[in-house]
């Protein structure tokens, strides 16, 4: 016979009965019983020639004892083998215990990383760099180029430019921000560029403009009103909003 105990939803653990364990055990156990006591025969049939009633007494606090040890020694057994079916399961239970938590935080991780990934899918999408434009009078000029390659309109758009001091030797450059507009770029629609030009008192701070000297940055906020920067290393930021 077996009981059934508490598992994990779709899994039933059985747990031994303790009587049909000792049962088992019993069976098991009667042949090493036999040995002492047979041994006991032998040795009283040997010595059967000065056997008298304090002897027989002797010979029962014997077999007494000799049981009593026998059951004590069963009993352990039968207490040692339930301590290891109850330990078993409770190391099961507890790595299956671990294994769901697991599962949960990977879940939970999985769908955070998602949210994540919903929140950025749009602004991942807007880009600015420092180009050269073909202005109205057919003149290359240096601008801010701005693409919104997402399905959806961005807004109020902040163009920042940055110097850029690079050593020349190997050492990691730096960033210095000399102009960022006061003015937005109300809307840039879907699938469009629009450019900004660098400032002339900007242009003259540095002995010669190129895309190796300036970088640009941007400010906008999306279709579901989180505000974004675009830094002047490409780096998308989120500064909050909805």
């Amino acid at each position: 016979m077996s009981i059934p105990v508490q598992a994990p939803p779709g899994e039933v653990v059985v747990s031994p009965d303790p009587l049909a364990l000792a049962k088992r055990m019993a069976r098991n156990a009667w042949r090493w019983a036999v040995v002492p006591v047979v041994g006991l025969v032998v040795l009283g049939v040997i010595s059967r020639h000065s056997l008298n009633w304090g002897d027989v007494a002797t010979w029962i606090v014997a077999i007494t004892t000799l049981l009593a040890f026998l059951a004590a020694a069963f009993a352990g057994r039968v207490a040692y083998d339930l301590l290891k079916v109850e330990t078993t399961r409770d190391l099961k239970a507890a790595e299956e215990r671990g294994q769901a938590a697991a599962d949960r935080q990977r879940a939970e991780d999985e769908r955070a990383a998602q949210r994540q990934a919903d929140r950025r899918a749009q602004a991942s999408k807007v880009t600015a760099w420092f180009t050269t434009y073909i202005n109205n009078h057919d003149q290359p000029t240096w601008v801010a180029a701005i693409q919104n390659a997402s399905e959806l309109p961005v807004f109020d758009v902040r163009v920042f430019f940055y110097w850029v001091n690079d050593p020349g030797d190997g050492r990691p450059w730096t960033t210095e921000q000399r102009y960022a507009s006061e003015e937005t770029i109300l809307v840039i629609p879907p699938g469009r560029f629009r450019h900004y030009d660098l400032p002339g008192r900007v242009a003259a701070m540095a002995k010669e403009c190129s895309d190796r000297v300036y970088l640009v940055a941007i400010h906008f906020t999306d279709a579901n009103g989180i505000h974004w920067m675009r830094d002047e290393r490409a780096a998308l930021r989120d500064r909050g909003g909805s």
